[in-house]
């Protein structure tokens, strides 16, 4: 049945305030990260959710990689039922025998605990599959999986599917543009209109004086689109159909400023789109082609794609959406049967059920990566510590601007005392992060196919990392 115009707008402006008002998250030491990408999303932590049901059935035991994951302590079985009890002898009790020891994980990390933090989390936050690496420097991850990738074949979760990691997309962008920083083609203060003309911002009345430094750092006034009621409608209605960054950019910019120019931050996806745009522009390359010579190929990323302009060589592992992200579906488009999917008490919508081709363009250089978990430690640490870019750009890079927590395209803060860089990343789908603490050398990543888990992924890395540097033996700082 076609739904009204006016049903929908206020259908996606009941969503917009509620995922306003709930669900900016405290991804990156204290930035408020709203979802970059596709329409319709949300990147943060939303409004508390319904909690599992008390029977839900504890997430599966992992699978890892590269080597075999430890065999996690069995379930218990269940007692027999009573019979009487036998005539009193004067034979000894026989000892109970003890739980065998866990196997020793080659990593040295104590999976078994990692594997209870990991199910603990999964079960309250109703994720159906979680995949997550751990990595010391720039040796390879070791790569975990738990639970489903599809709920209606109950096919495992392993760390080889491919996943959405949405913002994360912003750290690797912002680097490929002080890449060119370095090389002269570009510069962080001059106005942008340097690069892509006087027409690139439309009305907007600060576009002459917009620089990459206003973009990165979220301090240009742009909407967020991927909260925007317009955008969920404009995604619905075209779901088959790519979108363009001049698209994006238009649509972001025809607002005119929602934050004060220059001084306040707005987190904006919009921002690294333009500078997606300003790489094709003065390299005259895809921004695809770019990011993969200057950053993916030297850190000996392969398994990393940038859509819509190159796809992994299979999908994605499928996506769930809950909650008012959930309700976006239902309520802008006819959700068709095979989308629907209930798990541990929750009804989801699953992702793969609609056509990809908007969901695949709308992030772009700010959303749209898709790759193996084991890939994202190694891309997210080499932007900061694998010899791309000078001392110089990496300060640029993680030094504060008007927040405090974000510099440009990374997240500032700490983690259990740990200095921390970081980023999340929010789909439809998925909800991902990355943090590299550059103290300890030591990287996490992980990717949940579920927006929005609650409780959000930042606190299943308050659980881990004590037991990564426990099982490492790494101080505190």
């Amino acid at each position: 049945m076609t739904r009204s115009s006016a049903t929908k707008l206020l259908w996606a402006l009941l969503l917009v305030m509620a995922l306003v008002a709930g669900a900016c998250g405290n991804d990156d030491g204290g930035t408020a990260e709203p979802p970059p990408t596709a329409a319709p999303t949300t990147e943060a932590t939303s409004a508390p959710t319904e909690a599992p049901e008390a029977d839900a059935t504890p997430a599966p035991a992992p699978t890892a990689e590269p080597t075999p994951e430890a065999t996690p302590a069995p379930t218990a079985t269940p007692e027999p039922e009573a019979s009487p009890e036998p005539a009193p002898t004067e034979e000894p009790t026989p000892q109970a025998t003890p739980a065998p020891e866990p196997e020793t994980h080659p990593s040295g990390l104590d999976s078994a605990t990692i594997n209870a933090a990991a199910a603990d989390w999964m079960e309250a936050a109703g994720v159906p599959g979680l995949v997550l690496a751990v990595a010391q420097g720039d040796e390879d991850p070791w790569t975990f999986g738990w639970g489903s990738r599809d709920l209606a074949t109950d096919e495992p979760m392993t760390p080889d599917d491919y996943i959405r990691i949405g913002s994360i997309t912003k750290a690797v962008t912002t680097a490929t543009v002080l890449s060119l920083v370095e090389e002269g083609l570009v510069d962080l203060d001059t106005p942008v209109t340097a690069y892509l003309g006087d027409d690139w911002y439309g009305t907007y009345e600060h576009g002459p004086d917009i620089t990459l430094r206003h973009l990165m750092g979220h301090t240009a006034g742009f909407v967020e689109y991927a909260f925007d009621p317009g955008f969920f409608i404009l995604g619905a209605a075209r779901l088959g159909v790519p979108i363009a960054p001049d698209e994006i950019v238009r649509f972001s910019t025809s607002y005119g400023p929602v934050a004060e120019f220059g001084d306040e931050y707005h987190y904006s996806t919009a921002g690294h789109v333009v500078a997606g745009m300003v790489i094709e522009a003065v390299t005259g390359n895809t921004a695809h082609a770019e990011i993969r010579s200057r950053i993916l190929e030297p850190l000996g990323v392969q398994n990393t794609y940038l859509a819509p302009g190159e796809l992994p060589p299979e999908s994605v592992t499928e996506g769930y959406n809950r909650g008012l992200l959930a309700s976006a579906f239902e309520s802008l488009t006819r959700v068709p049967d095979e989308a629907r999917a209930s798990f541990m008490g929750h009804d989801y919508i699953a992702t793969l059920s609609y056509p990809q081709e908007f969901l695949q363009s709308a992030g772009w250089t700010g959303g749209g990566l898709e790759a193996q978990i084991g890939d994202v430690p190694r891309l997210f640490r080499g932007l900061f510590a694998g010899g791309l870019l000078s001392d110089a750009s990496l300060a640029e890079m993680t030094t504060p601007s008007v927040n405090p927590g974000y510099g440009l395209g990374v997240g500032l803060g700490d983690l259990d005392g740990e200095t921390s860089l970081s980023h999340g990343g929010g789909v439809p789908g998925f909800r991902s992060r990355v943090a590299f603490f550059p103290d300890l050398d030591v990287t996490l990543a992980a990717s949940a196919n579920l927006l929005h888990p609650d409780p959000d992924m930042d606190e299943l890395f308050e659980a881990l990392l004590p037991i990564v540097m426990e099982s490492w033996g790494l101080p505190s700082s």
